[in-house]
């Protein structure tokens, strides 16, 4: 097996340059370097080829794939790959369709990739339930929120006390999110990663199944990107694969610009 080359900070320019020309699709790349660099236990970053054939991120237990040289050979990629503790690895839909076959039994989650621009953003305000910030005091209660939601479930089940550590040092550290709290229980809620200088990524758009109707989805994405606009960004993006998630991003302003694609161990 070959064994890759573990890049440093001093590579972070040549990084940033080789992922510019789709700067949506390698958000998280972008995102995770300006945060925590590439010499921390977070954020790990590799290269085959002496040419940069791929480039492989890890953020904690989730591996990321990206490539400015489609087509390239992949074996050598998984063979690294299943030596590590992976719990999901992700890329570009086409890039994982050619991984796939390395992993015949897992199967492979498509979404679609949108963004949001600024100028396009249309505000959805209306709720009958306040719409807070969510604080690292939440991240118990966003934790017992994902692992009612059957798309987010299993990893939040599963390793719940490293999900539990990880949400609460996103939200000690800068990390962005909003929810809709009945009572004490969080019932909505949206949160974003990766930032970086001009663009986010928003994930874990979450309702839960007694709650859903209402418009809270609506209203809990209108306030975070009302936020991270006057913050300062000036696009954002987010996955999906549910049509009526997608209804709810399309009605603020975002638009579909290609599909991504996850394993999950």
């Amino acid at each position: 097996m070959i064994i890759p080359h573990t890049l440093k900070n001093r590579d972070i320019p040549a990084v940033l340059n080789y992922i510019a020309p789709e700067r949506e699709v390698n958000l998280f790349i972008e995102g995770d370097i300006e945060s925590y660099g590439l010499e921390g236990d977070i954020v790990t970053m590799y290269s085959f080829g002496d040419e940069w054939d791929y480039l492989v991120l890890r953020y904690y237990e989730n591996y990321m794939i990206t490539t400015n040289k489609p087509g390239g050979d992949l074996a050598e990629v998984a063979a690294f790959l299943k030596q590590q503790n992976m719990l999901c690895l992700s890329a570009k839909e086409d890039i994982l369709l050619g991984m796939q076959q390395f992993w015949p039994d897992v199967p492979m989650q498509g979404t679609y990739l949108c963004r949001l621009d600024k100028e396009h953003f249309t505000s959805k305000a209306f709720s009958d339930k306040a719409v807070v910030r969510l604080t690292a005091d939440d991240s118990r209660s966003i934790i017992d929120l994902y692992k009612q939601i059957e798309e987010f479930a299993r990893p939040y089940i599963e390793h719940e006390q490293d999900k539990l550590k990880q949400t609460r040092e996103l939200l000690e550290n800068g990390g962005l999110g909003f929810g809709i709290f009945d009572e004490k229980n969080l019932v909505c809620m949206a949160t974003i990663t990766a930032k970086t200088k001009s663009g986010a990524m928003i994930i874990g758009v979450a309702t839960h199944p007694s709650y859903r109707s209402r418009g809270y989805a609506s209203q809990v994405m209108s306030r975070l990107c009302s936020q991270c606009f006057s913050d300062g960004l000036s696009f954002l993006c987010l996955f999906y694969d549910n049509p009526l998630a997608g209804a709810i991003y399309h009605r603020l302003g975002f638009e579909t610009i290609g599909r991504w694609g996850m394993l999950k161990f």
